[in-house]
Protein backbone atom coordinates (compact mmCIF):
# COMPACT_ATOMS: atom_id res chain seq x y z
CA UNK A 1 0.00 0.00 0.00
CA UNK A 2 1.43 3.45 -1.13
CA UNK A 3 -1.13 5.50 1.24
CA UNK A 4 -1.39 5.42 4.89
CA UNK A 5 -4.27 3.23 6.62
CA UNK A 6 -7.80 4.88 5.76
CA UNK A 7 -10.87 3.86 6.84
CA UNK A 8 -12.92 5.77 4.10
CA UNK A 9 -10.48 3.74 1.60
CA UNK A 10 -11.57 0.48 3.32
CA UNK A 11 -14.83 1.32 2.32
CA UNK A 12 -14.43 2.33 -0.96
CA UNK A 13 -12.68 -0.99 -1.83
CA UNK A 14 -15.66 -2.75 0.17
CA UNK A 15 -18.17 -1.02 -1.66
CA UNK A 16 -16.04 -1.73 -5.47
CA UNK A 17 -18.73 -4.35 -6.50
CA UNK A 18 -21.74 -2.41 -5.93
CA UNK A 19 -20.25 0.17 -7.47
CA UNK A 20 -17.91 -0.17 -9.81
CA UNK A 21 -20.19 0.21 -12.90
CA UNK A 22 -21.72 3.18 -12.39
CA UNK A 23 -18.53 5.71 -11.07
CA UNK A 24 -18.43 9.17 -12.32
CA UNK A 25 -15.20 11.00 -12.07
CA UNK A 26 -14.79 14.19 -11.34
CA UNK A 27 -11.25 15.73 -12.01
CA UNK A 28 -9.65 19.27 -10.34
CA UNK A 29 -6.30 20.51 -10.76
CA UNK A 30 -5.10 18.39 -8.78
CA UNK A 31 -5.01 15.39 -11.00
CA UNK A 32 -2.32 16.84 -13.02
CA UNK A 33 -0.11 17.39 -10.04
CA UNK A 34 3.21 16.03 -11.35
CA UNK A 35 2.53 16.52 -15.18
CA UNK A 36 5.08 19.03 -17.35
CA UNK A 37 4.62 21.15 -20.32
CA UNK A 38 6.23 20.26 -23.72
CA UNK A 39 8.63 22.41 -22.71
CA UNK A 40 9.57 20.98 -19.42
CA UNK A 41 8.11 23.16 -17.30
CA UNK A 42 5.15 21.92 -14.51
CA UNK A 43 1.78 22.59 -15.18
CA UNK A 44 0.79 25.46 -13.01
CA UNK A 45 -1.69 26.21 -10.28
CA UNK A 46 -4.42 28.62 -10.05
CA UNK A 47 -1.94 30.99 -7.62
CA UNK A 48 1.21 30.30 -10.27
CA UNK A 49 -0.64 30.61 -13.04
CA UNK A 50 -1.87 34.48 -11.71
CA UNK A 51 1.44 35.34 -11.28
CA UNK A 52 3.02 33.89 -14.53
CA UNK A 53 0.35 35.72 -16.97
CA UNK A 54 0.81 39.14 -14.30
CA UNK A 55 4.38 38.78 -14.36
CA UNK A 56 4.82 38.40 -18.24
CA UNK A 57 2.14 40.40 -19.86
CA UNK A 58 1.92 43.51 -17.04
CA UNK A 59 4.43 43.67 -14.35
CA UNK A 60 7.07 46.66 -15.79
CA UNK A 61 10.13 44.60 -16.81
CA UNK A 62 12.78 47.29 -15.30
CA UNK A 63 11.76 46.07 -11.50
CA UNK A 64 12.00 42.70 -10.01
CA UNK A 65 8.61 41.49 -10.05
CA UNK A 66 7.38 39.95 -6.18
CA UNK A 67 3.91 38.36 -6.34
CA UNK A 68 3.21 39.93 -2.99
CA UNK A 69 2.43 43.17 -5.26
CA UNK A 70 -1.23 41.49 -6.70
CA UNK A 71 -1.86 40.88 -3.01
CA UNK A 72 -5.68 39.17 -2.66
CA UNK A 73 -6.15 39.04 -6.35
CA UNK A 74 -7.78 36.75 -7.96
CA UNK A 75 -6.52 34.54 -11.33
CA UNK A 76 -9.87 35.91 -12.85
CA UNK A 77 -9.51 39.49 -11.76
CA UNK A 78 -6.40 39.36 -13.01
CA UNK A 79 -6.67 37.65 -16.43
CA UNK A 80 -9.40 40.00 -16.82
CA UNK A 81 -7.22 42.70 -16.51
CA UNK A 82 -4.64 40.78 -19.16
CA UNK A 83 -7.10 40.43 -21.43
CA UNK A 84 -8.06 44.01 -21.48
CA UNK A 85 -4.42 44.72 -22.39
CA UNK A 86 -3.27 42.32 -24.71
CA UNK A 87 -6.22 40.72 -26.32
CA UNK A 88 -8.13 37.66 -26.03
CA UNK A 89 -5.94 35.58 -28.79
CA UNK A 90 -2.47 36.64 -27.01
CA UNK A 91 -3.70 35.50 -23.98
CA UNK A 92 -5.33 32.00 -25.53
CA UNK A 93 -1.84 31.46 -26.82
CA UNK A 94 0.08 31.76 -23.32
CA UNK A 95 -1.86 29.00 -21.94
CA UNK A 96 -2.19 26.80 -24.88
CA UNK A 97 1.61 26.75 -24.62
CA UNK A 98 1.58 26.59 -20.69
CA UNK A 99 -0.42 23.82 -20.33
CA UNK A 100 0.32 21.77 -23.64
CA UNK A 101 1.82 18.20 -22.69
CA UNK A 102 3.45 15.41 -24.98
CA UNK A 103 2.45 12.63 -22.81
CA UNK A 104 0.27 11.49 -19.95
CA UNK A 105 0.59 10.41 -16.76
CA UNK A 106 0.74 6.86 -15.00
CA UNK A 107 -2.46 8.09 -13.11
CA UNK A 108 -4.11 8.95 -16.45
CA UNK A 109 -3.60 6.03 -18.53
CA UNK A 110 -4.66 3.66 -15.48
CA UNK A 111 -7.97 5.84 -15.09
CA UNK A 112 -9.78 4.44 -18.45
CA UNK A 113 -9.70 1.06 -16.93
CA UNK A 114 -11.31 1.79 -13.70
CA UNK A 115 -14.32 2.44 -16.48
CA UNK A 116 -15.81 5.63 -15.60
CA UNK A 117 -19.35 6.21 -16.78
CA UNK A 118 -18.34 9.64 -17.78
CA UNK A 119 -15.25 12.08 -16.67
CA UNK A 120 -15.88 15.29 -15.73
CA UNK A 121 -13.08 17.82 -15.14
CA UNK A 122 -11.84 21.70 -14.68
CA UNK A 123 -8.77 21.25 -16.25
CA UNK A 124 -7.66 22.76 -19.75
CA UNK A 125 -4.44 19.85 -20.28
CA UNK A 126 -5.27 17.00 -22.45
CA UNK A 127 -3.60 14.27 -19.58
CA UNK A 128 -7.11 12.25 -19.91
CA UNK A 129 -7.21 12.44 -23.59
CA UNK A 130 -3.80 11.24 -23.90
CA UNK A 131 -4.62 8.48 -21.41
CA UNK A 132 -7.65 7.55 -23.15
CA UNK A 133 -5.48 7.37 -26.94
CA UNK A 134 -3.37 4.52 -25.03
CA UNK A 135 -6.79 2.57 -23.90
CA UNK A 136 -9.19 0.87 -26.40
CA UNK A 137 -12.20 3.00 -24.77
CA UNK A 138 -13.69 5.81 -27.29
CA UNK A 139 -14.20 9.09 -25.78
CA UNK A 140 -16.39 12.20 -26.21
CA UNK A 141 -14.87 15.70 -25.55
CA UNK A 142 -17.88 17.65 -24.31
CA UNK A 143 -17.26 21.68 -23.80
CA UNK A 144 -20.80 22.80 -24.08
CA UNK A 145 -24.26 21.19 -22.86
CA UNK A 146 -25.27 19.44 -25.71
CA UNK A 147 -25.59 15.13 -25.56
CA UNK A 148 -22.68 12.92 -25.12
CA UNK A 149 -22.14 10.83 -28.12
CA UNK A 150 -23.10 7.52 -27.71
CA UNK A 151 -20.94 4.33 -27.50
CA UNK A 152 -18.06 7.19 -26.23
CA UNK A 153 -16.99 8.19 -22.42
CA UNK A 154 -18.46 11.75 -22.06
CA UNK A 155 -15.45 13.51 -20.79
CA UNK A 156 -17.26 17.15 -20.01
CA UNK A 157 -14.83 19.97 -19.79
CA UNK A 158 -16.70 23.18 -18.78
CA UNK A 159 -13.55 25.33 -18.55
CA UNK A 160 -12.49 24.89 -22.28
CA UNK A 161 -9.87 22.29 -23.87
CA UNK A 162 -6.32 22.80 -25.41
CA UNK A 163 -7.77 20.74 -28.28
CA UNK A 164 -10.72 23.80 -28.82
CA UNK A 165 -9.22 26.57 -27.65
CA UNK A 166 -9.98 28.29 -30.86
CA UNK A 167 -13.69 28.35 -30.27
CA UNK A 168 -15.55 30.47 -28.04
CA UNK A 169 -16.13 30.38 -24.33
CA UNK A 170 -18.99 28.37 -23.75
CA UNK A 171 -17.82 25.67 -26.81
CA UNK A 172 -14.48 24.92 -25.87
CA UNK A 173 -12.50 27.98 -25.78
CA UNK A 174 -10.67 28.51 -22.17
CA UNK A 175 -12.45 29.95 -19.32
CA UNK A 176 -9.96 32.77 -17.35
CA UNK A 177 -11.18 35.76 -16.92
CA UNK A 178 -14.51 36.57 -14.22
CA UNK A 179 -16.76 37.70 -17.54
CA UNK A 180 -15.77 34.12 -19.01
CA UNK A 181 -17.16 32.52 -15.55
CA UNK A 182 -20.00 34.48 -15.69
CA UNK A 183 -20.89 33.49 -19.15
CA UNK A 184 -20.55 29.81 -18.34
CA UNK A 185 -22.51 29.65 -15.10
CA UNK A 186 -25.88 28.26 -16.27
CA UNK A 187 -23.68 25.81 -18.99
CA UNK A 188 -22.57 24.01 -15.77
CA UNK A 189 -25.68 23.32 -14.10
CA UNK A 190 -26.73 21.71 -17.57
CA UNK A 191 -23.28 19.31 -17.67
CA UNK A 192 -23.36 18.42 -14.43
CA UNK A 193 -26.52 17.06 -14.16
CA UNK A 194 -25.78 14.74 -17.42
CA UNK A 195 -22.49 13.87 -15.90
CA UNK A 196 -24.33 12.50 -12.65
CA UNK A 197 -27.64 12.55 -13.06
CA UNK A 198 -27.94 10.73 -16.02
CA UNK A 199 -26.77 7.05 -15.08
CA UNK A 200 -29.01 6.83 -11.97
CA UNK A 201 -27.67 6.36 -8.67
CA UNK A 202 -24.02 7.05 -9.59
CA UNK A 203 -21.05 7.05 -6.99
CA UNK A 204 -19.11 10.28 -7.82
CA UNK A 205 -15.05 10.42 -7.19
CA UNK A 206 -13.79 13.50 -6.82
CA UNK A 207 -10.10 13.48 -7.05
CA UNK A 208 -7.54 16.65 -6.75
CA UNK A 209 -10.54 19.04 -6.50
CA UNK A 210 -10.64 21.80 -3.72
CA UNK A 211 -14.56 23.12 -3.97
CA UNK A 212 -12.75 26.30 -4.33
CA UNK A 213 -14.66 27.87 -7.08
CA UNK A 214 -18.20 29.39 -6.42
CA UNK A 215 -19.49 28.70 -9.73
CA UNK A 216 -18.94 24.94 -10.14
CA UNK A 217 -18.49 24.19 -6.09
CA UNK A 218 -22.29 25.47 -5.28
CA UNK A 219 -23.51 23.78 -8.21
CA UNK A 220 -21.96 20.15 -7.16
CA UNK A 221 -23.25 20.86 -3.36
CA UNK A 222 -26.90 21.85 -4.46
CA UNK A 223 -26.60 17.94 -6.77
CA UNK A 224 -25.63 16.30 -3.99
CA UNK A 225 -28.28 17.65 -1.64
CA UNK A 226 -30.37 16.27 -4.21
CA UNK A 227 -28.57 13.05 -4.71
CA UNK A 228 -27.73 11.87 -1.45
CA UNK A 229 -28.55 7.89 -1.54
CA UNK A 230 -25.00 6.46 -2.57
CA UNK A 231 -21.86 7.24 -0.80
CA UNK A 232 -19.27 9.70 -2.94
CA UNK A 233 -16.01 10.14 -2.18
CA UNK A 234 -12.94 12.90 -2.97
CA UNK A 235 -9.35 11.86 -3.51
CA UNK A 236 -6.82 14.51 -2.01
CA UNK A 237 -3.48 13.78 0.33
CA UNK A 238 -4.29 15.75 3.93
CA UNK A 239 -4.97 14.03 7.04
CA UNK A 240 -6.86 15.91 9.10
CA UNK A 241 -9.53 15.13 11.05
CA UNK A 242 -11.41 18.83 10.73
CA UNK A 243 -11.49 18.95 7.12
CA UNK A 244 -11.98 15.34 6.85
CA UNK A 245 -15.29 15.86 9.30
CA UNK A 246 -16.40 19.24 7.04
CA UNK A 247 -16.58 17.18 3.91
CA UNK A 248 -18.65 14.63 5.67
CA UNK A 249 -20.60 16.77 7.45
CA UNK A 250 -21.25 19.87 4.92
CA UNK A 251 -20.56 18.00 1.38
CA UNK A 252 -21.62 14.19 2.36
CA UNK A 253 -18.64 13.61 0.70
CA UNK A 254 -16.32 11.01 2.32
CA UNK A 255 -12.51 11.84 2.09
CA UNK A 256 -9.43 9.66 0.98
CA UNK A 257 -6.21 10.52 2.30
CA UNK A 258 -4.50 9.86 -1.34
CA UNK A 259 -3.00 11.04 -4.25
CA UNK A 260 -4.59 10.39 -7.50
CA UNK A 261 -1.79 7.73 -8.18
CA UNK A 262 -1.50 6.45 -4.91
CA UNK A 263 -5.28 5.87 -5.12
CA UNK A 264 -5.48 3.59 -8.21
CA UNK A 265 -1.79 1.82 -7.29
CA UNK A 266 -4.02 1.13 -3.78
CA UNK A 267 -7.29 0.04 -5.31
CA UNK A 268 -5.65 -2.17 -8.22
CA UNK A 269 -3.69 -3.67 -5.49
CA UNK A 270 -6.89 -4.51 -3.60
CA UNK A 271 -9.46 -5.19 -6.42
CA UNK A 272 -7.31 -5.62 -9.62
CA UNK A 273 -8.75 -3.37 -12.03
CA UNK A 274 -5.78 -2.68 -14.01
CA UNK A 275 -4.23 -5.17 -17.02
CA UNK A 276 -0.62 -6.66 -15.96
CA UNK A 277 0.86 -3.73 -18.96
CA UNK A 278 -0.72 -0.55 -16.90
CA UNK A 279 0.01 -1.86 -13.28
CA UNK A 280 2.07 0.85 -11.06
CA UNK A 281 4.47 -1.73 -10.97
CA UNK A 282 5.17 -1.19 -15.08
CA UNK A 283 5.73 2.42 -14.41
CA UNK A 284 9.17 2.95 -14.49
CA UNK A 285 9.19 0.64 -17.63
CA UNK A 286 6.36 2.52 -19.33
CA UNK A 287 8.23 5.61 -19.02
CA UNK A 288 11.19 4.29 -20.63
CA UNK A 289 9.17 3.36 -23.54
CA UNK A 290 8.21 7.02 -23.75
CA UNK A 291 4.40 6.35 -23.02
CA UNK A 292 4.13 8.29 -19.88
CA UNK A 293 6.05 11.59 -18.25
Amino acid sequence: MLGAPDDNFEEFVSNWDLFKDRIVVFLGAGASVGAKNSSGEWLPNAYELRNRLWEHFKHDKSKPFDPAELKLMSLEHAASIIEAKIGRDELAKYLSSAFKCEKPLWSHIALPHLSPRSVFTTNYDELVELGYKQHDALYDVICDDRMPTSGRVPLYKPHGSLSHSNQLVGHGGLVITQFDYFDMISKYRNMLKKTITGFGQTCVVVIGYSFGDMDIGSELYELRRQNAGTPWYTIFPRADPLVRRMYTNRLKIEQINRTFEDFLADLDDRVNFLPAHAKYLMKDQLQREGRIQ
